[in-house]
Formats: structure tokens, sequence, C-alpha cells
């Protein structure tokens, strides 16, 4: 509950942030509203069943984890005027 007030509060911050901040931010936050979402979906005994119930909620985590792959919020910034693979490689020599 306490990670979604936070996330109330960093969408009021939104404009104030920087978007990679907030982007990194969000995402955490993410990380932990989700995988407690499904706990507490598991734990409420209800008219679902136990499988369907499971399955939706590994369909929701398996969403998740595709928007934060996807995004890619957590990869290595290359310094300007450079790409990824030329950050990597000069890194290596």
């Amino acid at each position: 509950m306490w990670a979604i007030f936070a996330v109330a509060l960093l969408a009021l911050l939104r404009r104030r942030l920087r978007l990679r901040t907030w982007r990194i931010a969000h995402m955490s936050l993410a990380t932990v509203i989700v995988p407690a979402s499904v706990v507490h979906a598991m734990l409420v005994e209800g008219p679902m069943e136990t499988v369907s119930k499971a399955a939706l909620c590994a369909l929701v985590l398996a969403a998740a984890i595709k928007v934060m792959v996807d995004l890619r919020v957590w990869r290595r910034r290359a310094p300007r005027g450079e790409s990824v693979a030329g950050a990597v490689n000069r890194r290596a020599d």
C-alpha cells in the first residue's frame, strides 16, 4: 500500500524530476507493487479457483517482466556521441 502511495507522490513530482530518474523510481516501485499484489491475490480466499487465480497471477507477472525488459530502464547509458557497443569495447581495452 505504501508503494502505491509513493507512486502517487512520484506522479505529482514527475515534471520536477529528470525522465531517467522518474523511470527508475517508477520501475523500482513497480517491482514492489506487482509481486505484492500477486501474493495478496493468492492469499485472498474468494469465488475464484486456485488454478485460475494462479494462472491470472502468472500472466500479470509475465506482462510486468516483459514491459521492464522492453523498456530496458536499467541498461547502462553510453557517453554522448558514442554507441553502447563502443562504450563496452572501450572499457574492455
